[in-house]
C-alpha cells in the first residue's frame, strides 16, 4: 500500500469537506459465516487531480487489493489529523482490537516518532541484514540438519539433477484431454513438451516446486507458438504438468489454479493455458526474501495488514531509497506525480520481478522466520546475546506503536504466530461453518477458533495457543502425522487440565477412555481438509455442536465416525449430551437433508459440496464401511472434481489391494472415458474381498 499525493489547492470546498471525512474511499464489506467478501466503493474520477478521493482509491486498489480482505470491521482511511503523505489501513482483527498498518511517502511526523518503540539503528529487513542458512550451521547443527530435511527447504529449488524428482527419462508420458505431455532432458536441461493435433510446445524447466507429495515445475516456453502470450517466453510460470511422487506418475497441475478443480475448469495445456507467473503469485512464500522487499509487494502488504499483532508504520520510500537508490527517484516529487505513474516507480519490487535474483535463498530457510540475522552472526560469542534475532521486522524505517520491546519484537506468542501467518494464510473455498476445505491456510483457519484468541485465553488464565505448541518448527512433519493419539490428547490437556481425570473425560465425551470418540482432535479438529493426497485435520479448533455444518449437510464430527447414523440420531445425541438446540436447526436440516432418515455418510457422498464429498470418501474408506463400496466406485466416475477422484482412487487402491491405474483407470480421464472404464471395472471391484 502506498500513500496518496498531496492535496491540490484547486479542489473545491465541497470536495475538501468530503476529503476530510473520507480522504480515501471506504471499503464496504459483507462478513458472513458462509464467506467473507469485501466490495470496494469505486467513485469515478472526475478530474485529473491526483489527490482526489477517486485517484487515491484507484492507487490503493492497484497496489494492494488484498489488504482489506479481512474478517472484521475495516475502514481504509486517512489517519485523523495526519498529513496527506500517510495512508493507513485500519482493521479490527479477530480479537476485536484495532490494528493499523500505515505507509508513508514523505517524512515521518514527530508525533509518530515519539509514540513508537525506540529500536535505534536495529535492522533485520534489508538484504544486507541477511546472512544465509549456512552461517547458522556451526552454532546450531541440530536445527540446521533438521532444516536440511524439511519440506520447507525444498519448496523452491533450481531444476538441477539433485533437486528434480520427476521422471524425465524420456519414456514417461501423460495422455490428457486428447493430447500428450512428454518429459525428457536435452544437453543436461530438463524439458517438458505438450502436443495436440500437430501443435507442439516445449518448455525449459527452470525450477522445482515442492518435494513431499507432488513436485511441480516452473519454466519458460522455448519452442512453439505463444498464442499472443509473449510472457510465456519471458517470465517463469507454472508448467501444466506435475509429478505425483508416491504415485510415480505425471498428473495435471490443476492445484496451481484452484479453487476450481472440476472437469469444466478451463485448463488447456496445449493452447493458451492459464498463465500463472510463479514469482509474483507464489514465490513470496516459497522463497526467503528480505522482509523489507516483501513489505513493498502486494502480497506482503496484504498479509502484514491482515495478521500483524501490532500497529505498524512503514516509511515506504525511505526504505527503497536506502536499499535501491534511484528506484523511486526524488521522493519529494512523488506527491506531485500523476497517480498513474506512482506504481511504475515500484515495478521492480511490486511487479513480476525475478525472485531468485533478490532472494536470500530459494525455498524457505532460517531467516524466513528469524528475519535478517547478519549482525547476530557477525558478532563474537560474548556479544551475541546483544544481537539475538528479533521475532518481528525491525528497521529505522519501521515504526511500532509499542513501549514493551519484548512484546513488540521479542519471542512473544503473538509474534511466533505472525511468523507462520506470513505464509500459511489466504482464501480457500469453505464449509458452512467457515472452515476451509483444503490445506495450506492453516493459520487463517486456526485464528477462527477460540484457542488462538489471546483475550479468551487470558480470561481463562491460559496462554493462547501457538503453532509451535504442536509443530516442531525446525523439523518437518513428513508425509504422515507421527505423534500418537495420546500425545495429541496431552497437548490439549496441557491447558484443559479439568479433563485429565478419567471420570471428567468420560463425562465430557460420553465415550470410553481410549476410544476414538474420546480423542480430543477427532471431535474438535476432524479430518475435513484436503491435504494433497489425503484428508487431514482442520486447524480450526471448534465445537462439534457448531450448527453451521450440521444444518447445511456438511461434515460434522459425530457422523464422520458414525457414518451409518441418520442426522436425527446425531441431533438427538447432541441435544441430550450438550443441550444442542434442535428446534433452532430444524428449518436448515429439513431443507438440506432430503432423506433425513438415511445414513448421513451416504448423503454426503452424493451431495453438492465438493469438500463434503471428499471428507466423506476419506472417512468411509478409513473406517472400512463395506456398504459404501458401490457408491465409492461411482465416485470414480461421477464426481466432477479431479482431486476428489484422485483421493478416492488412492484410498480404494490401498483398501482393496488393487492398482486401478494398472486396470486402465486414471482419475484425470475425460468423462466419457471414465464412464466406459468404470462400467467395465465395477463387476470386478465388487467381487473383491474387502478387508474390514
Amino acid at each position: 500500500m502506498t500513500t496518496p499525493p498531496q492535496e491540490s489547492d484547486s479542489r473545491s470546498e465541497a470536495n475538501k469537506a468530503n476529503g476530510a471525512q473520507l480522504a480515501v474511499i471506504l471499503s464496504a464489506f459483507v462478513c458472513l459465516l458462509l464467506g467473507l467478501n469485501w466490495f470496494y466503493s469505486r467513485p469515478e474520477k472526475t478530474d485529473s487531480d491526483p489527490s482526489s478521493p477517486s485517484a487515491q482509491a484507484a492507487l490503493i486498489r492497484d497496489l494492494d487489493k488484498a489488504a482489506t480482505k479481512r474478517p472484521g470491521l475495516g475502514i481504509l482511511s486517512e489517519k485523523p489529523g495526519a498529513p496527506r503523505s500517510a495512508v493507513a489501513l485500519y482493521v479490527t482483527n479477530f480479537w476485536d482490537e484495532q490494528i493499523e498498518v500505515e505507509y508513508w511517502y514523505d517524512g515521518v511526523a514527530d508525533w509518530l516518532k515519539e509514540s513508537s518503540l525506540d529500536t535505534g539503528n536495529l535492522s533485520n529487513i534489508r538484504p544486507l541484514d541477511y546472512a544465509g542458512p549456512e552461517s547458522c550451521k556451526e552454532c546450531h547443527p541440530g536445527n540446521y540438519e533438521n532444516w536440511r530435511g524439511h519440506a520447507h527447504r525444498r519448496m523452491n529449488e533450481l531444476a538441477i539433477p539433485e533437486n528434480v524428482l520427476g521422471d524425465f527419462s524420456g519414456t514417461a508420458r501423460i495422455n490428457f484431454k486428447g493430447g500428450v505431455g512428454e518429459f525428457y532432458t536435452d544437453n543436461g536441461k530438463f524439458r517438458m513438451a505438450t502436443e495436440k493435433e500437430g501443435s507442439r510446445r516445449v518448455y525449459d524447466v527452470q525450477r522445482t516446486i515442492g518435494s513431499r507429495f507432488f513436485q511441480y515445475y516452473t519454466g519458460k516456453l522455448i519452442e512453439g507458438p505463444d498464442n499472443g502470450e509473449p510472457r510465456l517466453r519471458d517470465i517463469e510460470h507454472v508448467l501444466p504438468f506435475g509429478y505425483w511422487i508416491d504415485g510415480k506418475e505425471w498428473v495435471p497441475a490443476v492445484r496451481t489454479f484452484r479453487p476450481e478443480d472440476a472437469d469444466h475448469f478451463p485448463f488447456d495445456p496445449y493452447g493458451p493455458h492459464r498463465f500463472a507467473p510463479y514469482d509474483v503469485n507464489c514465490g513470496n512464500c516459497h522463497t526467503t526474501m528480505p522482509v523489507g522487499d516483501w513489505l513493498v509487494q502486494q502480497p506482503g502488504m496484504g498479509r502484514l495488514a491482515e495478521y500483524t499483532p501490532h500497529s505498524v508504520h512503514f516509511h515506504f520510500t525511505a526504505y527503497l531509497d536506502e536499499v535501491y537508490p534511484g528506484i523511486v527517484g526524488d521522493s519529494s516529487t512523488l506527491t506531485n506525480r500523476p497517480d498513474s505513474d506512482i506504481p511504475e516507480a515500484l515495478e521492480v519490487l511490486s511487479g513480476e520481478y525475478p525472485t531468485r535474483e533478490r532472494s536470500v535463498t530459494l525455498g524457505i530457510s532460517c531467516e524466513a522466520c528469524h528475519y535478517g540475522s547478519a549482525a547476530h552472526v557477525a558478532n563474537s560469542t560474548k556479544e551475541k546475546s546483544e544481537q539475538l534475532p528479533r521475532f518481528f521486522p525491525v528497521s529505522p524505517h519501521l515504526f511500532l506503536e509499542a513501549q514493551d520491546a519484548e512484546n513488540a519484537i521479542g519471542k512473544s506468542d503473538l509474534n511466533k504466530n505472525f511468523t507462520c501467518a506470513k505464509c500459511h494464510t489466504g482464501e480457500r473455498t469453505e464449509y458452512a461453518s467457515g472452515h476451509h476445505t483444503f490445506n495450506s491456510t492453516e493459520y487463517a483457519d486456526a485464528v477462527r477458533g477460540a484457542c488462538y484468541d489471546p483475550k479468551k485465553a487470558a480470561a481463562s488464565s491460559m496462554r493462547q495457543l501457538t503453532c509451535v505448541h504442536c509443530h516442531e518448527p525446525h523439523k518437518g512433519i513428513g508425509k504422515k502425522w507421527t505423534p500418537s493419539p495420546q500425545m495429541d490428547d496431552d497437548k490439549c490437556l496441557h491447558c484443559h487440565q479439568d479433563f485429565k481425570p478419567e471420570a471428567a473425560r468420560v463425562a465430557h465425551t460420553h465415550h470410553p477412555m481410549g476410544s476414538s470418540g474420546a480423542r480430543c482432535m477427532n471431535c474438535h479438529m476432524p479430518k475435513i481438509n484436503e491435504g494433497m493426497q489425503d484428508a487431514v485435520r482442520t486447524h480450526r479448533i471448534f465445537s462439534p455442536t457448531h450448527a453451521g455444518n450440521i444444518e447445511a449437510n456438511h461434515p460434522n464430527a459425530c457422523n464422520l465416525c458414525h457414518l451409518e447414523k441418520s442426522i436425527d440420531w446425531t441431533v438427538a445425541k447432541l441435544s441430550e449430551w450438550y443441550n444442542y438446540d434442535a428446534n433452532a436447526s430444524e428449518a436448515g436440516i429439513a431443507a438440506n437433508y432430503p432423506k433425513r432418515d438415511q445414513p448421513v455418510g451416504a448423503g454426503w457422498l452424493t451431495g453438492k459440496h465438493h469438500g463434503t464429498r471428499l471428507a466423506a470418501a476419506e472417512a468411509l474408506i478409513h473406517s472400512r464401511q463395506t456398504w459404501a463400496v458401490p457408491a465409492l466406485i461411482d465416485q470414480l466416475d461421477t464426481d466432477p472434481f479431479l482431486v476428489n477422484r484422485q483421493l478416492t482412487q488412492r484410498g480404494l487402491d490401498q483398501w482393496l489391494g488393487v492398482e486401478l491405474r494398472d486396470m486402465g483407470y486414471q482419475f484425470y480421464m475425460t468423462p466419457p472415458k471414465r464412464k466406459e472404464t468404470i462400467a467395465r471395472l465395477r463387476p470386478k471391484l465388487l467381487q473383491l474381498k474387502r478387508p474390514e
